[in-house]
């Protein structure tokens, strides 16, 4: 699995065309782990001004 894809120019020189497809798992879980741990973060600390 390469992680950036390449491509070549009209010049002949390398170039980066994109990320690949298969970082898409990896992003979507670690966006889900961000969100939850938010959610439990606010329920062990609670609200600090009542609202």
């Amino acid at each position: 699995m390469s992680i950036l894809r390449f491509g070549h120019d009209a010049w002949g020189e390398r170039i980066v065309n994109g990320i690949s497809w298969d970082l898409l798992p990896v992003a979507f879980w670690a966006g889900v782990a961000v969100i939850v741990g938010h959610l439990i973060w606010r329920a062990v600390r609670g609200r600090r001004n009542g609202g």
